[in-house]
């Protein structure tokens, strides 16, 4: 059962909503109710708006009973958008109207854009204009603003909007949101755009309409009784220049260049709302009485009758109006976004001039000026009006040509967006090291960077070409030096294992850098080096320079494995740190293999041995006695790692100094590698 509905008075014709619940219901007092008609429209320039208030005239008039009611759509879809949509675009248009061109541009090239933006749209707007709809119940619902038909077609898809749909389409072209698959009905103005519609939309989803302008334009009328009734000079040429609902454009330019043109006698002006434009241009020619500047008005048809040519800037309903009126179109003064697109194409089909500059401009006037013909009487339209249908008839007539996606569809496909969602996001946080941080404290695992101890020693981690290992290590154990070494995440030989051994040095296990999906080896890549290096359980091993993703840090969280991030970090050919040393940091050294690198690691050992420290590999400082590590830089007391003995046996006969420290009966110390 339908609720009953408010009914008022038809009122002004030209009586506008101003809110979305400020409803304007319009019936004949002695007609029998009928289908009702629910139009959402927009306060987005005056061209939508217009259509949705002559579209309303028009259904009243018909012969078949109806109930229209004219909200705006846009406030209906709730506070969010109306603002970002309608302000945003304003701003746009008078201030930095080159951003709109990239934002059309965007929308009309990009897919991805599109659908982010339809997406947006709909999030924020469904759930309000449902409910603005449903308030209403009506029988067919008509849509003359673009973003508001993307929500309406979303509403009707999944059967939030039972009834029919009907969306108008003023632009000739450039009309992915105009057309839409959840639309029933589609009424065109121009046949050109028959084509387009039903290539997105669907066959059957468009029909050629008359165009909704007032009838008052179609009247044939007599420019010089026009002049005179708007009080104008009957003598010499009259140029209206437009600036649409709005007055964007560049009205002064145009305005600036008429002036100089001797045979133009007046010029009008039309400012729409813009009042703050209106008076700039009654101070700018206040000195000129061939110039008359109007705000917003109501004599539109008598204006464009009146009119020898009419400089547009926005295209629209506008040049609808004026071809009906037989007033000829030169399209100047605001080359952006869809008005571009429109204006060329109405151009491309000799419906307007196109004019790029003020030189053009004139140029182009008087062509126009040449090709009237100084007819006395005007109107009609005949050459650019359709006559199959009535944009009423089709409304009031409108199919249920769109069935709705079935429910389970829609879930199903809702719960693959947010796996998909969840799966992406989960994969960019395991992926990445920007929340990395947090995920160290949410699993207590701190890298190290430094070993709280009672001697003077250092760890030092060489990190180098696996190549160049064993021949850098025999180098530095000659000399006495003995490190840890790693090499870009690799399994080590077993030759190169042995090798390190005997000189008694050690290798590091070692994650590699990140990459997409690259997280997902983590484990078994350090378990494939442990296993070579004869580690068990738990043992440290070598983050990467940038730090670790969230997924490898888990991963090898799970192998029992802690990341060794180091208190220095810097290249053996570069400057040395400018950070004094203290007795147990673990410092991490690059090398690249030569013969400069290799010198600057022995620079760095001797400027070390000067500050009375010694090099040790990590795994001699972890497994010292009195020795606990430490993490993030604080010298903190807390236990030692555990300790799994490995193997003691050595191959060779380690060089001078180094057999007290790899001596089974010392401290239990591995010389395979660091355990925990």
């Amino acid at each position: 059962m339908r609720r009953p509905h408010r009914t008022l008075s038809s009122g002004r014709a030209g009586r506008r909503s101003r809110t979305g619940e400020g409803a304007l219901h319009r019936q004949g007092p002695e007609s029998p109710p009928g289908r009702r008609v629910l139009i959402l429209s927009a306060d987005v320039g005056e061209g939508h708006a217009a259509a949705a208030r002559t579209l309303a005239r028009q259904i009243e008039e018909s012969p078949h009973p109806a109930q229209v009611t004219v909200i705006d759509g846009l406030r209906a879809m709730g506070h969010v958008l109306r603002p970002v949509v309608e302000d945003g675009y304003r701003i746009q248009l008078r201030f930095v109207p080159w951003t709109y061109t990239i934002v059309y541009w965007l929308l009309n090239r990009v897919l991805p854009m599109r659908a982010f933006t339809r997406w947006l749209l709909c999030v924020f707007g469904s759930r309000p204009l449902a409910r603005a709809i449903a308030r209403h119940d009506p029988d067919v619902v008509v849509s003359t603003y673009p973003a508001v038909t993307v929500v309406l077609a979303r509403l009707r898809r999944t059967g939030a909007v039972g009834c029919p749909t009907v969306a108008t389409i003023t632009d000739l072209t450039g009309l992915f949101f105009w057309a839409q698959r959840g639309i029933d009905m589609h009424m065109v103005m121009y046949g050109q755009s028959l084509p387009s519609v039903e290539r997105i939309a669907g066959r059957g989803s468009a029909r050629l309409v008359r165009p909704l302008i007032s009838a008052e334009f179609l009247r044939a009328r007599c420019p010089l009784a026009a002049r005179r009734a708007l009080g104008l000079p009957e003598q010499g040429r009259l140029v209206v220049v437009s600036g649409g609902g709005w007055g964007v454009g560049d009205i002064t330019g145009a305005v600036r260049e008429f002036t100089a043109v001797p045979e133009v006698s007046s010029i009008v002006c039309l400012t729409g709302r813009n009042e703050q434009l209106a008076g700039k241009l009654r101070r700018a020619f206040v000195e000129v009485p061939r110039v008359h500047v109007y705000g917003f008005t109501d004599k539109m048809p008598e204006v464009l009758a009146a009119a020898d040519v009419l400089v547009h800037s926005t295209g629209g309903v506008t040049c609808l109006e004026a071809m009906a009126a037989g007033t000829p179109v030169v399209s100047y003064g605001l080359p952006v976004g869809h008005a571009r697109v429109n204006t060329r194409a109405m151009a491309a089909l000799d419906l307007v001039r196109l004019a790029k500059d003020t030189s053009e401009l004139r140029e182009q006037v008087r062509a126009s000026f040449a090709g009237d013909g100084g007819a006395p009487d005007r109107g009609g339209g005949a050459q650019i009006l359709p006559k199959d249908a009535a944009a009423a008839d089709v409304v009031l007539a409108a199919p249920r040509r769109v069935r709705p996606i079935p429910r389970w569809r829609l879930r199903a496909a809702a719960l693959a967006t947010q796996l998909a969602l969840l799966l992406g996001a989960g994969t960019w946080m395991m992926s990445t090291d920007e929340v990395t941080a947090l995920a160290t404290r949410i699993l207590h695992v701190r890298p190290l960077t430094q070993v709280k101890t009672d001697r003077p020693e250092v760890g030092v981690i060489v990190r180098m070409p696996s190549r160049a290992v064993p021949a850098v290590a025999a180098l530095l154990a000659s000399r006495g030096t003995h490190v840890s070494f790693t090499d870009d995440g690799r399994v080590p030989a077993v030759e190169t294992v042995a090798t390190l051994r005997s000189l008694g040095d050690e290798m590091l296990p070692e994650v590699p850098n990140s990459a997409p999906l690259r997280w997902v080896r983590t484990r078994s890549v350090l378990h494939s080096q442990a296993r070579v290096l004869g580690l068990h359980k738990r043992f440290y091993y070598l983050q990467p320079r940038g730090g670790l993703s969230v997924g490898q840090l888990v991963l090898a969280r799970t192998a029992g494995a802690t990341p060794v991030c180091g208190s220095e970090r810097f290249s053996a050919i570069g400057g040395l740190p400018q950070r004094p040393t203290r007795a147990g940091d673990v410092l991490v050294v690059e090398l690249d293999g030569s013969i400069a690198s290799v010198a600057g690691l022995e620079r760095i050992v001797a400027r070390l041995a000067g500050d009375g420290l010694s090099a040790e590999p990590l795994g001699w400082l972890t497994r010292s006695p009195a020795i606990s590590a430490s993490s993030s830089g604080e010298r903190t007391s807390s236990a030692a790692p555990a300790t799994s003995r490995a193997s003691d046996a050595t191959s060779g006969t380690p060089p001078s100094g180094v057999e007290a420290k790899l001596s089974p009966s010392s401290s239990g110390a591995s010389t395979t590698g660091t355990t925990v």
